[in-house]
C-alpha cells in the first residue's frame, strides 16, 4: 500500500507543492518555444520526457511516498512451569499452524508478539520481556483441575451489605462449592464436571475483622477475608392499616440495631398511632403491605430514589399484579406447591410461590424475595410470619433472614470504600471512594501515603493506587478506620501467580499502546513496516535528472 509522508495541512507544504504542480507546464513551454514548426521529431520527445521525468523527481521528493509491507515478524512463545510438556508441545504446533515462527529465546529474538502459557514465571523472566520489549503480549492461561482460575470477593463492606464472591474453576468431578462460617452455610452452589464460573453471596453479619472458609466437597480450599465496617443507620417508616406481632418485631429488631423507626398504625376508624424509636428524618425505606401500593408516601419515597418494601402478602398473584400495575415494576411469580405454605428452613415458612427469575429484578436463592430498581428500589417479601424466630430464642436466624432480605433493599450508602480482594505484596491494588462530602488529598495505608484521584465530573468520587509492601492486615491510619488484608505469597500459589502475571501484562499493554499513539502509530499499521527511499538516493535522482536535461540541451 502506498502512503506519503506529507503533512498535508500544513498551509506552507501546500503552497510549495502547489508551485511544483505549477512547474511541469514552465518546463514544457521552455522545451516547446525554440521549435520553428509544428512538427515533433524524436529528439523533441526526448526532451519532454526528461523534463517530465525531473518534474516527477521533485515532486516525488516533496510528498515523500513509500510501502507499507507486513513486517516478517516472530512470535515468542514461553511456557510457564505449570504446564505440563504434552499440553505445551500442543501448544507450540497450534501457533505454528498459524504460520508464524515461534522462538523461545527470548534474549536474541526481536518478537512483534509475546505469548505467555500458563501462571508460574520465575521473576527475572519480566526483566528479560522488558529488554527484548514486544509490540504486543498475549497470555494463555493454564487450568487445572480442583484450582481457581479467577478468585475475588469484596476486601471492604459494610455490615448490612452483600458480600459477593465469584470466580471459575475446572472441576474434576460434580461436587458442592460453599462458603461456611463456622458450622452455618452461607451460600452454596453445585458444581458440574468441566468448567465452571461461580457466584455466591451473603449479607455481611458482623463487624471488623471476618474470616470465610471457602469449601469444595468436605475439604476447605481456600479463606475469605475481609473487613466489615459498621453499618449506615437509615430511617424506616411502618405504613400500616393494623398493627401485628410480625412488624411490631421487625421494628423493635431495626431499633436495637440503632436505626430510626417510625411506626404508624390505624387502631380504629379515624385514629391512628405513631410511634417513633430512636431520632428519625424522613424515611429512607417504607415498610408496608400490598394494600398502601397507592399511598402518596410510597410514590413520594420511590419518586426520591429511596425504598419500599412489601410484607405481609397473602394473595402474591393479585397483589404483584397491584404493584405492577401502580408502580411500573415487571415481577413474576408462580405456584410451586398446592399447600398453604411451604418450609424454607427450620422455624421458617413462605407462601407457596416463588420469583420467576428475570433480568429486571433481583431474586434470593434461598429466600422468596424479590427487589427490582426503578427511580428508588421496590422490594417483596413472601416470607410468613418471622417473629417465631425470636420466641424461639433463635435470634442469629432472625438477623441472618432480615439482613438478607434488607441489604438489596436499603438505598446506597455513603462514604463507601470499594476494595477487590485478594490483595499480594507487590501487585498493583486500586482502593474506590464514592460518596464522599470531603476527600482528602492522600490517605496512609499500612506504612504508605496514597494519593487520591478525584473524578473530573464528580468531586465525591476518587480512586487510589497502591502496591502493598506488607503482609497480613494493614489499617488506613484516618478517620476511615478500615483495614485490609494483604495475602501471603508462599500461600496463595496460583492465585498470587495469577494476579502477578494479570497486573505485569496489563501495565505492559498499556505502555505499549500510550508509545504507539505518542509516535502516530496505528494499531492497524503496528505490525507493518515502511519502505522507502534514503535521502541520499532522492538525492542522486534528481542530479541525475538534472544531468540529463542538461546533456540533452548541450548536444
Amino acid at each position: 500500500m502506498i502512503q506519503f509522508d506529507f503533512n498535508w495541512p500544513e498551509p506552507l507544504n501546500l503552497i510549495i507543492l502547489a508551485l511544483a504542480l505549477l512547474l511541469l507546464p514552465l518546463q514544457l513551454w521552455l522545451s516547446l518555444r525554440a521549435k520553428k514548426d509544428n512538427q515533433l521529431i524524436p529528439r523533441h520527445w526526448l526532451r519532454l520526457s526528461l523534463n517530465v521525468l525531473l518534474w516527477l523527481a521533485v515532486v516525488a521528493f516533496i510528498i515523500r511516498p513509500y510501502l507499507l509491507k507486513k513486517a516478517e515478524t516472530v512470535t515468542g512463545f514461553i511456557v510457564g512451569d505449570d504446564i505440563p510438556s504434552s499440553y505445551a508441545t500442543a501448544l507450540t504446533d497450534s501457533i505454528n499452524s498459524l504460520k508464524k515462527t515461534v522462538s523461545s529465546d527470548i534474549k536474541s529474538a526481536r518478537f512483534d508478539t509475546l505469548i505467555l502459557a500458563g501462571q508460574d514465571f520465575q521473576p527475572e523472566i519480566f526483566n528479560t520481556i522488558l529488554q527484548a520489549a514486544p509490540k504486543r503480549i498475549q497470555w494463555i492461561p493454564y487450568l487445572p483441575e480442583d484450582k481457581w482460575q479467577q478468585l475475588h470477593w469484596k476486601g471492604v463492606v459494610r455490615k448490612g451489605e452483600m458480600q459477593v464472591v465469584q470466580g471459575n474453576v475446572l472441576s474434576s468431578k460434580p461436587q458442592v462449592l460453599k462458603l461456611k462460617y463456622g458450622d452455618n452455610v452461607l451460600d452454596s452452589i453445585a458444581l458440574q464436571k468441566g468448567f465452571n464460573q461461580f457466584h455466591l453471596q451473603f449479607p455481611v453479619f458482623t463487624e471488623e475483622r471476618t474470616l470465610i472458609e471457602l469449601a469444595m466437597g468436605s475439604e476447605i480450599r481456600d479463606t475469605i477475608r475481609f473487613y466489615a465496617r459498621p453499618s449506615q443507620k437509615f430511617t424506616f417508616q411502618f405504613l400500616l392499616d393494623s398493627p401485628d406481632f410480625e412488624s411490631r418485631a421487625l421494628a423493635n429488631w431495626l431499633g436495637k440495631a440503632g436505626h430510626a423507626v417510625i411506626y404508624a398504625a390505624t387502631l380504629s376508624k379515624n385514629i391512628r398511632s405513631q410511634e417513633t424509636i430512636n431520632r428519625a428524618k424522613d424515611p429512607d425505606v417504607v415498610v408496608t403491605d400490598a394494600g398502601n401500593v397507592n399511598n402518596r408516601l410510597v410514590k413520594k419515597v420511590l419518586a426520591a430514589g429511596k425504598s419500599v418494601l412489601f410484607i405481609n402478602v397473602n394473595k402474591p398473584e393479585d397483589e404483584i399484579k397491584a404493584i405492577n400495575a401502580s408502580l411500573g415494576t415487571q415481577l413474576k411469580v408462580r405456584r410451586i406447591s398446592v399447600e398453604e405454605s411451604v418450609l424454607v428452613s427450620p422455624g421458617l415458612t413462605a407462601l407457596p410461590f416463588r420469583f420467576v427469575p428475570g433480568n429486571r429484578y433481583f431474586t434470593s436463592g434461598t429466600l422468596p424475595i424479590a427487589v427490582e430498581r426503578i427511580r428508588g428500589r421496590v422490594g417483596v417479601s413472601l416470607l410468613n410470619e418471622t417473629f417465631p424466630l425470636q420466641l424461639a430464642g433463635d435470634s442469629a436466624a432472625y438477623q441472618k433472614v432480615w439482613d438478607a432480605i434488607l441489604a438489596p433493599v436499603v438505598p446506597a450508602t455513603t462514604n463507601n470504600v470499594q476494595v477487590q480482594a485478594p490483595l499480594f505484596e507487590g501487585v498493583d491494588t486500586e482502593v474506590t471512594f464514592n460518596g464522599f462530602s470531603n476527600l482528602l488529598n492522600f490517605i496512609k495505608i499500612g506504612s504508605d501515603s496514597v494519593f487520591l484521584s478525584t473524578s473530573p465530573i464528580n468531586e465525591g468520587s476518587a480512586k487510589a493506587f497502591f502496591k502493598p509492601t506488607e503482609i497480613g492486615w494493614i489499617s488506613s491510619r484516618d478517620s476511615l478506620k478500615m483495614e485490609m488484608f494483604v495475602e501471603n505469597q508462599a500461600t496463595a500459589g496460583d492465585l498470587y501467580n495469577t494476579a502477578r502475571l494479570t497486573n505485569f501484562i496489563i501495565i505492559y499493554n498499556s505502555l505499549q499502546k500510550k508509545l504507539r499513539n505518542e509516535t502516530g502509530i496505528s494499531s492497524q499499521h503496528s505490525n507493518e513496516v515502511k519502505q522507502k527511499l534514503p535521502d541520499w538516493m532522492w538525492f542522486a535522482l534528481i542530479i541525475v535528472c538534472f544531468l540529463a536535461v542538461w546533456i540533452e540541451r548541450k548536444l
